[in-house]
């Protein structure tokens, strides 16, 4: 039964009213604290040195390499390929991926920037973080958020990779590293396997039986708070005085302008009211750790990229409420 206030007149006359819904804006951030909570917390953690300097390492790689594709693997496998819009999205997020590094490399005449810094700066403006993404998508929009946002990292991550690679390996220092171990490195990345094994299992309609779904659905469940410890105790704020226009410029084409961009494609489609607001949630990402180590491993300036990362992830708290709210 519904709250309603009683509110007697000068007259004697009693009316009843409904309280006001809590604004749309106000429910976005309602949704979206636990996700910052928990990067605070591993922030917290990490300052406290706890559970100690070696678990943050393990903790991150075991939930890159099993329970993060395990929870992508789940989600495509049982998603309704034929309701969704499939090809809309896709081409939603690779056009606006694809228009906002064009941007960036046509802003780099402008910039005063050497070669590894720029590189820096162009991964700031277009890696997401996934973390976050799929725990906005699924606080936001429960299961089907989950099954679109995989269907967005499908698109995305390969995406990214490749034009992050492309544009490192040109204006970073270890020019050698270019594509000689990139092709293999994107063939063995975990997400994008289990994003096709995923994918490929529910179009072949594989049986999992034997307690084989449970199991994985088990591994999946400790992606995500895992995945957001593991994101704050990575934030990194000592020495953030660095190029403070080059962070702002990077957050700005990052949380504002590539939302931008794929709000207008969403729309431009004609995709459902969910489906674009997935589409917005992974675009309005702050950008990810695999950016810092793409820039140690290929030459970019890494403390501009940690300082770029850092800076993004806390403004993301402020600016991806503002967006959902807007679009």
């Amino acid at each position: 039964m519904e709250h309603v206030r009683r509110h007697v007149h000068p007259d004697g006359h009693v009316s009843f009213a409904k309280p006001a819904e809590p604004s749309f804006m106000l429910q976005i951030i309602t949704a979206l604290t636990p996700i910052f909570l928990l990067i605070l917390l591993g922030w917290v953690f990490k300052k406290m040195n706890f559970p100690g300097e070696s678990f943050w390492p393990s903790a991150e790689k075991i939930t890159y390499y099993v329970f993060f594709p395990a929870l992508l693997f789940i989600s495509l496998y049982r998603a309704r390929f034929a309701e969704l819009d499939v090809g809309p999205m896709a081409l939603t997020v690779a056009l606006a991926m694809v228009a906002v590094s064009g941007f960036m490399l046509l802003l780099r005449p402008r910039l005063p920037l050497s070669d590894p810094s720029f590189s820096s700066f162009f991964q700031g403006g277009l890696r997401p973080n996934t973390y976050v993404g799929i725990s906005a998508a699924f606080v936001l929009f429960g299961t089907q958020g989950l099954t679109l946002a995989a269907m967005v990292i499908a698109v995305m991550i390969p995406l990214a990779n490749l034009i992050s690679v492309s544009v490192v390996s040109w204006y970073g220092q270890n020019h050698n590293k270019g594509w000689a171990g990139v092709s293999g490195a994107l063939i063995r990345n975990p997400l994008i396997l289990s994003c096709l094994l995923g994918i490929g299992a529910n179009i072949a309609n594989v049986p999992l039986e034997f307690g084989l779904i449970e199991f994985i659905v088990i591994l999946s469940q400790a992606s995500l708070s895992l995945g957001l410890l593991s994101v704050g105790a990575g934030l990194r704020f000592q020495g953030l005085s660095g190029n403070l226009r080059v962070i702002g410029l990077s957050g700005a084409v990052k949380l504002v302008l590539l939302p931008f961009l794929a709000a207008f494609g969403a729309w431009l489609f004609g995709l459902g009211t969910v489906s674009a607001s997935v589409i917005v949630v992974f675009a309005a990402l702050p950008c990810g750790p695999a950016a810092y180590v793409l820039a140690r491993q290929m030459g970019g300036d890494r403390n501009l990229m940690a300082e770029i990362i850092t800076v993004q992830t806390v403004a993301a708290f402020l600016t991806m409420p503002v967006l959902l709210t807007l679009f």
